[in-house]
């Protein structure tokens, strides 16, 4: 990790965030009754986050390789 940016990094954590999260909602959604709707409102802001820190990480990470090759 030692040649990754700090939003490449925060990206990574950002993942491991939402993948404890996600276990969270499992868990709590096993505990609902039968017939209770699931609505997921909060992936309304958490998968635009997570698809822009990772665009912009992918874009630092071909930038990154493209300059090292000239």
């Amino acid at each position: 990790m030692k040649n990754f940016s700090s939003i490449q990094r925060l990206t990574v954590a950002l993942l491991i965030g939402y993948l404890f999260w996600e276990m969270g909602i499992w868990i709590w959604a096993k505990k609902l009754p039968p017939h209770d709707p699931i609505i997921r409102v909060d992936l309304v802001i958490i998968y635009p986050l997570l698809l822009l820190f990772i665009v912009i990480s992918v874009h630092q990470y071909f930038k990154n390789i493209s300059s090292k090759k000239q």
